[in-house]
């Protein structure tokens, strides 16, 4: 069976479920219903409204992810890292 992350995108893309169940057009409390559906259509409507590939919905087994936990204090302000995309949030904000 496909492990699916679309969770984990509407979390990088700071979308909340509410979000997306009115970007779906559907009710919010069907939206743990969808966030596991296996139907290629619904996938692909998904993919489009939060304009990802269609691949970027499930996860690749043959990758390993980072394990990332920390916090980071920079002028004595504390950020908690608790993944790749903080770290790269926090990375980008530091840069500009």
């Amino acid at each position: 069976m496909i492990e699916l992350r679309i969770a984990e995108i509407l979390q990088e893309k700071g979308i909340s479920k509410t979000e997306f169940a009115d970007m779906m057009g559907i009710k919010k409390q069907n939206v743990n219903v969808l966030l596991e559906t296996n139907n290629i259509k619904k996938l692909d409507e998904i993919a489009n409204v939060l304009r990802v590939e269609l691949t970027d919905l499930w996860k690749d087994k043959n990758v390993l992810e980072p394990s990332v936990n920390g916090f980071v204090e920079i002028n004595g302000e504390v950020f908690t890292i608790k993944s790749i995309e903080d770290y790269n949030r926090l990375y980008s904000t530091l840069n500009n």
